[in-house]
């Protein structure tokens, strides 16, 4: 029995313990306002505001990661979306990043894992696809359709694909292929070694290339595109002297208007971000004549804020290059900016006089904004749908004119090279001698074993 009032008078010690000490609510308050507050302004300015309403998340959600809670929210979405973000107050991660490719810490190249091409082994090696200019890659040597076979000695496989995405320097064992041209088949034909340097922030410069090419007496406008922002947001974070990226695109507009080019080509492969307005300016240099006074495009945003809606026409006061049609290079990164870009030309110039080659584009037909900012907290929610000037923005991921694979051939020729497999689709379409119809499978006679890209 004594035993039995010990333990009694021990319940009734820890109960009073909690009914009497001290007020912790605010160590709760303090864990969850950061998701609260996320509601609030999700609950007025995301676009599909309506799916949220009646919703309240389970509590325990409320104590999980700003992005693992924002993902609880944007599930209710029937448009099935996948574009709204966060950020915290930190530059360590990238929102945009293109696949093994990073530009607030990297290497600054891009690459797929693959089985060995010659077939020899059953090894695993690291294509390149892009190399950054400027980037530790691209100092150490590294070009398109090098193969990375080993790091510091060590074989290449799925479970060690991060080694070589950021860290400290590294030696590379690079190889190279060719075919040869009566037996058709892929051999090695030298080996080097690369000295990688650290990763570090890299700029994903705007405009990277631009060229005019010659081609049967025509000339052959060459931009490639990788953001369609004004300027490298990064480096304003950083309080640091940037480029606005809108004057590099005016004067090299300005040279093609100058040289008088008859055709364009707009490499938007690597292009996944960028604002309204810089999608605007572009499509407005390129745009043929006769549109120049139409709509470029409109926004629907939710009921609150349908007095943000706009209908933008297009830029008057750029200096347009007169085209009758316009080639845009495509890729699965192509989305948000470009996307809109190539829908308002679509339907400004006729799909027949916008030729999209490359493979079919991400389907972002929504914008995002941030919103607000709060407890550390960036929030970048969808906002509104991004329309053509006739009030379409019932697309979404859009096909090629002419779909080509570019990693099913041996040679991955420099970007802006006449060579390159998809400028040079463009250019023998200009040429006349492919037509819209041809396919990657009509086209390809030079096959690498099936590949694997790294997300």
């Amino acid at each position: 029995m004594k035993t039995f009032l010990t333990y009694i008078v021990a319940i009734c010690g820890i109960l009073m313990t909690f009914s009497c000490g001290e007020d912790r609510t605010w160590q709760y308050e303090e864990k969850t306002q950061h998701n609260h507050w996320m509601q609030d302004m999700m609950l007025d300015k995301y676009l599909w505001r309506d799916s949220l309403v009646n919703f309240e998340p389970e509590w325990k959600k409320f104590f999980g990661k700003p992005s693992e809670f924002l993902s609880t929210l944007t599930a209710r979405s029937k448009q099935g979306d996948s574009w709204s973000y966060v950020e915290i107050d930190t530059l360590s991660e990238d929102s945009h990043k293109r696949g093994n490719y990073n530009h607030v810490n990297s290497y600054g190249f891009d690459f797929v894992l693959m089985n060995d091409p010659t077939g020899a082994t059953t090894k695993q090696v690291f294509r390149v696809v892009t190399v950054y200019p400027g980037s530790p890659a691209d100092r150490a040597g590294l070009v398109r359709n090098d193969f990375i076979c080993s790091y510091n000695g060590n074989k290449l496989n799925s479970t060690n694909v991060s080694k070589l995405q950021s860290g400290v320097a590294r030696s590379l064992e690079v190889r190279h292929i060719a075919q040869d041209e009566l037996e058709g088949g892929i051999y090695w034909l030298d080996t080097t070694t690369v000295a990688l340097p650290a990763s570090e922030y890299v700029e994903d410069k705007a405009f990277p290339l631009s060229t005019i090419i010659l081609v049967d007496e025509k000339k052959v406008g060459y931009l490639m595109c990788t953001r369609l922002l004004e300027y490298p947001i990064e480096n304003q974070a950083r309080q640091v002297n940037t480029t606005v990226y809108r004057d590099v695109l005016d004067g090299m507009m300005a040279q093609m208007k100058s040289a008088g080019v008859s055709e364009m080509v707009l490499d938007l492969r690597l292009c996944n971000f960028g604002t309204l307005e810089m999608a605007r300016r572009l499509a407005s240099y390129v745009v043929s004549p006769g549109a120049l006074s139409s709509t470029f495009a409109k926004t629907f945003w939710n009921e609150h804020y349908k007095s943000n809606n706009l209908s933008l026409p297009y830029d008057t006061s750029v200096g347009n290059l007169g085209l009758s049609r316009v080639y845009i290079l495509t890729s699965s990164y192509t989305q948000g900016a470009a996307e809109w870009l190539i829908h308002a030309l679509q339907h400004s110039m006729g799909e027949e006089n916008v030729i999209l080659i490359g493979e079919a584009t991400k389907g972002q037909n929504v914008m995002t904004q941030e919103v607000d900012n709060k407890y550390h907290v960036h929030l970048f929610p969808v906002v509104a749908y991004v329309a053509d000037g006739a009030g379409d923005y019932e697309y979404g991921s859009i096909e090629p004119t002419i779909e080509i694979d570019e990693l099913n051939y041996v040679t991955l020729a420099a970007y802006s090279n006449p060579d390159e497999i998809l400028l040079n689709t463009a250019i023998r379409h200009m040429l006349g001698l492919i037509s819209q119809n041809d396919s990657d499978s009509e086209e390809n006679s030079d096959n690498l074993t099936e590949e694997e890209t790294v997300e």
